[in-house]
C-alpha cells in the first residue's frame, strides 16, 4: 500500500514512516500542503494521513482540495485536539477516520488499514 503522511510535526512523520515501512508499506512524507498535493498527483497514494492543524493551510481546507482532485483516495485525519466540530466537518468532507495523538497503533493496524481500498499499480 502507498501511504502519504502530511503533518508539520517531524516526530510524527518519522514515527509513522517507521510504523508503516515495518509493515511493508511504501511511505511518502511531507510537512506542507503544496508538496502533499504534488505527491497526490505524481504518485497517487492509497491512504493519506492528514493533520488537521497545519501552519501553512488548515487541514480541512486541504482535505477538500484533495477530494476535489481524487474523490476515491482514503484520507484519515490526524489531530491532537478533541474538537468534535472539526472532526464532524472532516467526515462531512470525506475523511474515513480521525486519529487522535498520541496514536493507538493497534487501531491504525487493525481498523484503519483494512478499510483502505488499495489501487492497482
Amino acid at each position: 500500500m502507498r501511504i502519504l503522511v502530511i503533518d508539520d510535526d517531524q516526530e510524527i512523520l518519522e514515527f509513522l514512516k517507521i510504523f508503516f515501512e515495518h509493515r511493508g508499506h511504501e511511505v511518502a512524507l511531507t510537512s506542507n500542503h503544496k508538496e502533499g498535493l504534488r505527491q497526490l498527483v505524481i504518485n497517487p497514494p492509497d491512504l493519506i494521513l492528514l493533520d488537521i492543524m497545519m501552519p501553512d493551510k488548515d487541514g480541512l481546507v486541504l482535505l477538500k482540495e484533495i477530494k476535489d482532485i481524487d474523490k476515491e483516495v482514503s484520507v484519515a485525519m490526524i489531530t491532537a485536539y478533541k474538537d468534535a466540530e472539526r472532526v464532524i466537518e472532516a467526515f462531512r468532507l470525506g475523511a474515513m477516520d480521525c486519529l487522535l495523538k498520541p496514536f493507538n497503533v493497534d487501531y491504525i493496524a487493525n481498523t484503519v488499514l483494512p478499510r483502505v481500498r488499495v489501487r492497482s499499480k
